[in-house]
């Protein structure tokens, strides 16, 4: 009865440790998960959240955004069994427009490409983050 009462002991400190690394895991920023191209600079990085619709619901990815000098990078906060990793070109970006989140949070912004694929991501002061983008954007057009 004692082994029992002492293994359930060790089992619920394990899982309390468990819980507090994953508490510290997604508040803490991680730039160096991210691989950079030659010449490429993190301008910004932040934890944020990829929506996307699985089985006719729209389902949270937390993770954490690298907005470069050259693309936008999300890595989920949980890259076991090879995680969500999305990288899109800001060449690739055709729109950037401000969306809710679950119809009532305005918290997002989708990014749509020019091979049709839209991205739904939600980042806290999003304003920042879309005035990023359409300055990088726009900066590329007045190159070309």
């Amino acid at each position: 009865m004692v082994l029992v009462s002492i293994l359930g002991q060790i089992a619920g400190f394990l899982i309390f440790i468990g819980f507090i690394f994953l508490i510290v895991k997604s508040v803490k920023l991680n730039p160096s998960q991210f691989e950079l191209l030659e010449g490429e600079e993190i301008l910004k990085n932040v934890k944020g959240d990829y929506w996307q619709w699985t089985l006719g619901q729209e389902v949270q990815n937390s993770g954490e955004f690298a907005f470069t000098n050259q693309r936008i990078m999300f890595r989920s906060t949980f890259q076991w069994f090879g995680g969500l990793n999305i990288e899109i070109s800001y060449r690739e970006i055709v729109s950037v427009e401000k969306a809710n989140v679950k119809g009532i949070m305005p918290v997002a912004f989708i990014i749509k490409t020019a091979n049709g694929d839209s991205y739904k991501f939600a980042i806290m002061k999003r304003h920042i983050y879309i005035d990023l983008i359409e300055s990088i954007l726009k900066k590329g057009s007045e190159e070309n």
